[in-house]
């Protein structure tokens, strides 16, 4: 099953003038690190929806014969950017996610998931922003943890499987503000509950945290 990866977001939040996915993880961008997880479950054909500085991504996977760069424009909406991608496709599905975030989530069970329905997203717990005070019935502090998981929320895990054809129709230009929320309501999205590991990568504090966590090991591999 092909793979799209939206990667036209800018990486200024970050300090880097270049494309988001292409900040290094452990001397390694994260474009490449995302590619992985998607190899590890057998997929390896990409489409990779550019737009800010697409040359850079460009140039750095073009010797790569399972690598397309689509230029999908500097501003374009997620929606679209989509649907650019759905329309190059023959395939009746395909899979979907952002240039900035990893999981362990086992790809091909969200696959066995995506049944009669438009999209499916794969639901995570959201890492706490800040570290967990664990206390006893009084002021003694039992425990100290640094990255607590809230474990009675969702969030969008940002790996999908979508239809192509309902892809490749749909006109909504965001992908997170209008198209999933429009289709939720219709009960045409599924999801795929993963509770294991998922770090986005927004700011620099989540750079700094997954380059220890590749030092350590990467959950993601």
């Amino acid at each position: 099953m092909k793979v799209v990866i939206l990667a036209g977001g800018r990486g200024t939040r970050l300090g880097h003038d270049q494309p988001k996915p292409m900040v290094e993880i452990g001397g390694i961008p994260m474009l490449s690190h995302i590619m992985g997880i998607y190899r590890k479950y057998g997929h390896y054909e990409f489409i990779i929806a550019t737009g800010y500085k697409g040359e850079v991504i460009r140039e750095h996977y073009k010797d790569d014969s399972n690598v397309t760069c689509l230029d999908t424009g500097l501003d374009t909406g997620t929606g679209t950017r989509v649907r650019e991608c759905a329309l190059r496709m023959a395939d009746d599905n395909f899979l979907l996610t952002y240039g900035d975030g990893l999981t362990d989530a086992d790809i091909n069970k969200t696959i066995s998931a995506h049944k009669n329905n438009f999209v499916t997203v794969t639901a995570v717990h959201p890492p706490a922003r800040f570290g967990q005070l664990v206390l006893n019935g009084g002021d003694k502090v039992l425990q100290f943890n640094e990255k607590p998981v809230g474990q009675h929320e969702w969030i969008n895990g940002g790996f999908f499987v979508v239809e192509t054809e309902f892809a490749a129709t749909n006109e909504l230009a965001s992908w997170e503000q209008e198209t999933l929320p429009t289709f939720a309501e219709a009960g045409r999205v599924n999801a795929y509950r993963h509770e294991g590991f998922w770090q986005c990568m927004d700011t620099q504090r989540d750079v700094d945290y997954l380059n220890q966590l590749w030092k350590d090991g990467a959950l993601w591999l």
